[in-house]
């Protein structure tokens, strides 16, 4: 069982991009587009359901059709194409869309294959036709090519890419039949009109979801932050440490939280106004954020002026530099503080909790353990980072001991 792990902002800020800068080629950066198309077979489904019962429908009435524009000699060739190749195809791609309902990649796949099965028979039937020297008919190709564009929810591209081979293998087809330049042409150009149509309604809507899907991560995106930093919110916050929780039983490694919160800020507001101190906040929270260099740490504002890393299985050295950089790094932006622990700016007390968690052990203790480190880094005067490694056992509603296997890291 596999969680995924993936706080990074890089596709949201992509997003937003690819809205400001368009996307004629329909196309987006990765991982974005790769996101997109899974997104997009996934709501495919009702698209490629009614395509299928829209194909069924047209080789029946094809088949009325045929009596009526067909000589009598090409009855049995329409009941064969139209009653045991055509329609069969279109029923077996409509049972697809419930038998591969899961399985979205492969649904797109074998629907593609059934909707060019089916075109090759009103291929087939044309050839018949041109090779008997019989006048232009229809047999539904140009009307199969339309339901593949606009109906069966194909993107652009491969829209394009197999109507636009389906075409040319018509018109190669009927004209070495026999059909002679007087009936190839018109058969050409009204299938080249039939797939210009239709790619250019297929562009359309695809255009319009994407965009859709765009509107849809940004506004994602805005409602998972924090208005005044940047970073994650709480609620996301929880989420994350959630997954890394659960993660971390699965793999048995290490999960380390850090509590961060500035020293005698309270003072700081008094003295410098509002305005000032929310100015602190963001360059105290972009310092902090600047410090988590893997894609999976995860920064988040947890609640006031207090900020949180959660690392998900990072080596030892590691976990024990990341607190001391996130110190040093609010020190040196200098933000002037005469309240502060040193008197000269503003700094950061680091609370940290690391443990390799067990199935019965529980995060809300894991948490607890983190604040208590973050209280002794304030109790001992400040710009301190305190970690506390705790065994699996102690790590248990009921059984939280902060004063049990802590390790207390100090530097200013």
């Amino acid at each position: 069982m596999r969680f995924t792990l993936v706080p990074s902002d890089a596709q949201d800020t992509a997003a937003a991009r690819e809205l400001d800068t368009g996307f004629p080629k329909l196309e987006f950066g990765e991982p974005l587009e790769a996101e997109f198309r899974r997104t997009h077979r996934q709501k495919l489904l009702p698209w490629t359901r009614a395509g299928f019962a829209t194909l069924a429908l047209l080789a029946l009435v094809l088949w009325v059709l045929d009596h009526w524009q067909l000589p009598a000699e090409f009855a049995p060739h329409s009941y064969a194409l139209r009653l045991f190749v055509m329609l069969p195809l279109a029923l077996l791609g409509l049972g697809l869309t419930y038998l591969l309902a899961r399985n979205d990649l492969a649904l797109v796949r074998w629907s593609t294959l059934i909707f060019s099965g089916f075109s090759i028979a009103a291929i087939v039937l044309d050839a018949l036709l041109a090779r008997a020297g019989a006048p232009l008919a229809f047999s539904g190709l140009s009307a199969a090519l339309l339901i593949g564009c606009c109906v069966m929810g194909l993107r652009f591209w491969p829209a394009l890419d197999v109507c636009g081979a389906l075409a040319v293998g018509a018109t190669g087809a009927v004209m070495f039949a026999g059909w002679n330049a007087a009936h190839v042409i018109p058969y050409a150009l009204t299938l080249v009109t039939v797939v210009t149509i239709g790619c250019a309604v297929a562009y359309a809507l695809e255009h319009a979801i994407r965009v859709a899907y765009l509107e849809a991560v940004v506004i994602a995106h805005l409602g998972e932050r924090d208005g005044l930093t940047g970073l994650f919110n709480r609620r996301v916050f929880d989420r994350y440490l959630e997954r890394v929780w659960q993660q971390s039983i699965v793999d048995k490694s290490l999960a380390v939280l850090m509590l961060v919160d500035a020293d005698n800020f309270r003072s700081y507001n008094d003295r410098f106004g509002l305005k000032s101190g929310d100015d602190c906040i963001r360059q105290v929270a972009a310092a902090m954020a600047a410090c988590a260099r893997r894609p999976l740490d995860f920064c988040a504002r947890y609640s006031g002026i207090q900020f949180a890393i959660v690392l998900a299985n990072p080596d030892r050295l590691y976990a024990e530099d990341i607190p001391q950089h996130v110190r040093a790094a609010v020190a040196a932006l200098g933000i002037p503080h005469p309240d502060s622990p040193n008197g000269r700016h503003v700094t950061v007390s680091v609370g940290v909790a690391l443990t390799v968690p067990r199935v019965s052990d529980s995060r809300e203790a894991f948490v607890e353990l983190a604040q208590a480190a973050l209280r002794e880094a304030h109790d001992s005067g400040g710009d301190q980072v305190v970690a506390r490694e705790s065994e699996s056992s102690l790590v248990q509603t009921g059984m939280f001991r902060a004063e049990v296997a802590l390790a207390a890291v100090r530097g200013r």
